[in-house]
């Protein structure tokens, strides 16, 4: 464990061997906390935003055809209307 200063801007460095460990780079955002046992930082984009888009055939088989997003919706509008159905 490292000790840090609060600077009289509030400011404090994150020592250099933590942010190698954690792959910080300069302007990199954090959510911070306070609680009983102190402050807590926590990197805002954690893992990379993921879209619908990137996950579309990541469970298709080899060699088969993708829906287009089009189908996708529509599929979707189907099973909700079911599912809502009286």
């Amino acid at each position: 464990m490292e000790t840090v200063r609060l600077s009289s801007k509030g400011q404090i460095v994150i020592p250099k061997a933590i942010r190698d460990q954690l792959h910080l780079q300069a302007g990199a955002e954090f959510f911070v906390s306070a609680s009983a046992l102190g402050v807590s930082l926590v990197p805002a984009q954690a893992f990379p935003v993921t879209t619908p888009a990137a996950l579309r055939g990541a469970l298709a088989k080899p060699g088969g055809k993708l829906p287009d997003e089009e189908a996708i919706k529509a599929n979707i509008k189907s099973r909700l209307k079911a599912r809502n159905a009286p």
